[in-house]
């Protein structure tokens, strides 16, 4: 503590402000870009700092990192895409806030709270960095396994009104994530066709169940002659309210804080795993579980508070054992090398002015990234005013650049459009994005991790000891029973209450338990099963398929529980209540059914006709599509012409930094 107060004032210097100042203002921008995640915009900086000093070019690596996380919380507040995987927490309540007209507020909770779980993971990292390592050292496989099995029963709390749906959806993202070749093993697996020769991508996966649904639900939204957008409310005030606010929220901070610290430790976890367990924490311990998902600012706080306290932590593996705690961690070791730095013990001992200023600039770009987030949330309202006629094609565009950008591969933006189609329809029975999301993420961590320790317990001691006996797998053994029983006590007392005929509104907006196609559903993920089951004959290695066997027996376990229960359910209701009305659902096919055939034709046009010729006649046809009269052209050519001329630009400069070449390459 003491080295670090000594070269703390080094950070204040005016180069290193300077360049602190660029980083944040340059990762709040991309971490608000869906598909940039932290760990890509750190990667696309890394450049720059070849030809600066190692300290300045840290500060820019470090002051990046920070503010893009926090940043992804802009798009995932203001248009329900989270710009990076960390952020998925936080548009389950901060998306309904905005919808609410309190946009600005969510935003000014999100960099607050941002502000308070950094700093306090910062303070952990300066003040317990050598007993942490030490800790961080005792994680082996049968340690990671169990803690991602931790974050899978998190799915169960995800899914409103029902744990089973949850778990089927977190299942699904769980064989997603087994798709393509197995990366201890070497065998494909269920590659169908070859664009899953390479498998799903965390940011393609991500930027398809999130955008296109949104896409999707935007059309249904629009009304002949009537354009409907979110709500804006003008707060007075709104920074001191939220300022206060957040200071009630002492046990949403407190819960963020510590979880995001403890999962940042951990090798491989990342923001993702901390801001989803943190928030599922937070509802646990709430009085009122049921007001998440539904507008309420402890989710924000908490989710934002986890992924930001993470960021600290995450740095001590790297710092002291030269074992990154996350991808964004691992590209730092790169910047590290690249100026002659050999993080380990030594590092402090021979680069104390370099290694102290570094960790002092992390501290102040915490402070830097909540001013900067404050001040960009009060032009919200631009976005929010924007009409779904125009956000639709915008939207549509940055997935299709997002996912493209990630690795410059058309099979993830055709991923991307299949699994965000199959995700709208899944939406329509009940399930939910997240957990599909969060297995997707966790997939890796608990096949790979199992089968190493597989491969040790077969050797040694055998499975049941290496993975039930020892204090580090008990304790998370334990957590992950609480977390079931808790799932399992919440869906009851939701139950409870609909018996009772309480309306919807005293459940905090849940919705009812039993829906209509609740059956069906689970018949058609049996099905699905099966012939998932069936098509493990193809794949001749006996441990390729050892994983997604379990998965598959599990999803069908799962979806036999909720035909059994939605009978059930229907059986104790029946006759004890009058029979709603029922009316007929005015669904609009049509301007779903347009963008849908308009996505399609844009697929195929970029592989033809180059990005921007395409994105052109996309966006502008699309447009005059949906606006439906011939009077409303002469000020859509206008707002069209005006809205494409700044995208065009944005993706101009988007591309002079990523390097990115569209298929063709024509226009570009």
């Amino acid at each position: 503590m003491a080295e670090f107060l000594h070269y703390f004032p080094q950070a204040f210097s005016c180069v290193n402000l300077v360049t602190l100042v660029l980083g944040v203002i340059v990762g709040l921008v991309l971490g608000a870009t869906p598909g940039l995640s932290p760990t890509m915009a750190v990667a696309l900086l890394v450049p720059f700092t070849f030809h600066m000093d190692a300290t300045a070019g840290l500060i820019l690596l470090g002051s990046v990192y920070t503010a893009s996380v926090a940043g992804g919380a802009i798009s995932a507040i203001l248009i329900k895409i989270p710009g990076a995987p960390a952020n998925i927490a936080t548009l389950l309540d901060g998306y309904p806030m905005a919808q609410q007209g309190k946009a600005q507020s969510a935003l000014n909770i999100c960099f607050i709270s941002s502000l308070i779980g950094g700093l306090f993971g910062m303070l952990v990292m300066i003040l317990f960095t050598p007993p942490l390592a030490a800790v961080a050292l005792e994680f082996g496989p049968s340690h990671m396994f169990w803690v991602a099995v931790f974050g899978i029963t998190v799915m169960a709390g995800l899914a409103s009104g029902s744990m089973a749906k949850g778990l089927i959806g977190g299942a699904f993202g769980l064989l997603i994530s087994t798709i393509g070749y197995s990366p201890i093993l070497g065998v494909p697996r269920f590659i169908f066709h070859d664009v899953l020769v390479g498998g799903v991508a965390i940011v393609p996966a991500l930027i398809g169940l999130f955008a296109i649904p949104q896409v999707f639900s935007m059309a249904e939204k629009l009304n002949q002659g009537s354009i409907e957008h979110l709500a804006y409310k003008p707060e007075r005030g709104v920074l001191l309210k939220t300022i206060v606010e957040n200071l009630k929220m002492v046990k949403a901070l407190s819960i963020g804080s510590v979880v995001g610290a403890i999962i940042g430790v951990i090798p491989g976890a990342g923001g993702q795993v901390a801001g989803l367990i943190a928030y599922d924490q937070t509802r646990k311990f709430s009085k009122n579980p049921e007001s998440f998902g539904t507008g309420n600012p402890q989710g924000v706080a908490a989710a934002e508070a986890a992924n930001n306290a993470m960021v600290g932590p995450s740095l001590i593996p790297l710092l002291t054992l030269s074992i990154p705690g996350s991808p964004t961690a691992a590209v730092l070791l790169g910047g590290l090398l690249i100026h002659g730095l050999f993080p380990g013990p030594d590092l402090f001992l021979n680069y104390p002015n370099v290694t102290y200023t570094f960790i002092g600039s992390m501290v102040l770009a915490q402070v830097g990234m909540c001013i900067f987030g404050i001040l960009l949330s009060r032009y919200s309202y631009v976005v929010m005013r924007v009409s779904h006629l125009y956000m639709i094609a915008a939207v549509s565009v940055l997935a299709v650049y997002g996912t493209y950008s990630v690795q410059n591969s058309f099979d993830d933006v055709i991923v991307m459009f299949c699994l965000g189609t199959l995700m709208y329809v899944g939406s329509k029975f009940g399930f939910s994005a997240a957990p599909v999301v969060l297995g997707i993420i966790l997939g890796p961590i608990a096949e790979d991790n199992f089968l190493k320790g597989k491969l040790i317990a077969d050797t040694d001691v055998g499975m049941f000891t290496y993975f039930f006996v020892d204090r580090i797998n008990i304790i998370v053994i334990v957590l992950c029973l609480v977390s079931i029983a808790y799932s399992i006590y919440s869906e009851v007392r939701m139950h409870r209450r609909q018996k009772s005929g309480r309306p919807a509104e005293d459940s905090g907006g849940a919705p009812n338990l039993v829906k209509k196609w609740d059956a069906s559903a689970a018949l058609v993920v049996l099905a699905a099963s099966a012939g998932l089951y069936a098509s493990l004959s193809l794949i001749k290695n006996p441990r390729a398929i050892i994983f997604p066997r379990i998965i598959i027996l599990v999803v069908g376990a799962l979806a036999v529980l909720l035909l059994v229960q939605t009978l059930l359910l229907r059986l104790s209701t029946a006759g004890k209540h009058p029979a709603p009305v029922k009316e007929k659902a005015a669904f609009p096919w049509g301007p779903v059914l347009l963008v849908l055939i308009a996505m399609l034709l844009y697929l195929a046009m970029l592989q033809n006709v180059g990005f921007y010729l395409s994105t052109f006649l996309f966006f502008t046809g699309l447009v005059f599509a949906l606006a439906g009269k011939p009077v409303c052209l002469p000020k859509g050519i206008k707002m069209t012409g005006s809205a494409f001329a700044f995208t065009a630009v944005l993706f101009i400069l988007f591309n002079t930094l990523l390097k990115v070449q569209m298929p063709r390459g024509i226009f570009l």
